[in-house]
């Protein structure tokens, strides 16, 4: 089951409905790409990245679902986290986000 559509659930919307949609995609990208830096056949992290998403898109979630939206412990820790880029290594390292 999508915990997106889960969260979104019993919340009649239009706007919680296309977030619900936009952060199921988010998610996918966001598996693939982590996927693709740890076989290291992908390349770092850019500013196109799913991870520059994952701020606004927990905003977002906040704001739609609530206190449910900590149930959404995937995006809740991409957007906590901050990436680190390192010259010359695929790859990336997590530090705490200063919130």
């Amino acid at each position: 089951m999508n915990p997106y559509v889960m969260v979104a659930s019993g919340i009649a919307s239009a706007g919680v409905t296309a977030l619900s949609g936009r952060l199921s995609a988010w998610h996918d990208a966001m598996v693939a790409h982590e996927r693709k830096l740890r076989a290291g056949i992908g390349e770092a992290c850019d500013d196109g990245c799913p991870h520059e998403e994952a701020r606004a898109l927990w905003t977002e979630a906040v704001e739609a679902f609530g206190r449910r939206a900590h149930d959404l412990v995937f995006l809740r820790d991409r957007a906590t986290q901050r990436t680190a880029r390192i010259p010359g290594r695929l790859g990336m390292t997590a530090r705490p986000a200063e919130l």
